[in-house]
């Protein structure tokens, strides 16, 4: 298994467990006064997905930062979008363009902390491993 594909086995597995989490019907957020903690928890479960979405593919590229936050991000806000329409489908759940919009942003504060920030300064992995060259597919 090349290491791409291993590096993007956390993501995975995350995205399989926010679908799990949508499968629950009427699954709801503890509730406060002050802020909505449900759209707190849907910035932090996206926020994760771009840190892991970075880590799975923001370092195994070449390309430029703009085009890899680009990237990443239009990944996630799909895979909200996604998880969004399926628990419009599950009972006690409904799609949302707030859950969505707070995903979203998450999902840019996790991938931009690493893609614009010298967070995300690790070397690409074409300069670490010289048998890391395209072999058809292997990189962006």
């Amino acid at each position: 298994m090349s290491r791409i594909r291993r590096s993007l086995l956390p993501v995975a597995f995350y995205v399989l467990l926010i679908f799990g989490l949508s499968s629950i019907p009427s699954l709801r957020a503890p509730t406060s006064d002050l802020v909505s903690t449900d759209k707190i928890a849907h910035f932090v479960e996206y926020f994760i997905l771009g840190v892991l979405l970075f880590r799975g593919v923001g370092w195994n590229v070449t390309r430029s930062r703009p085009a890899v936050f680009g990237f990443m991000l239009a990944v996630a806000v799909g895979i909200g979008a996604m998880d969004e329409i399926y628990q419009s489908f599950v009972p006690g759940r409904d799609m949302s363009i707030f859950d969505w919009s707070a995903d979203a942003l998450g999902a840019a504060a996790g991938t931009g902390l690493f893609v614009f920030t010298g967070l995300g300064n690790r070397p690409h992995a074409a300069q670490t491993a010289p048998e890391s060259k395209n072999r058809g597919g292997d990189s962006l």
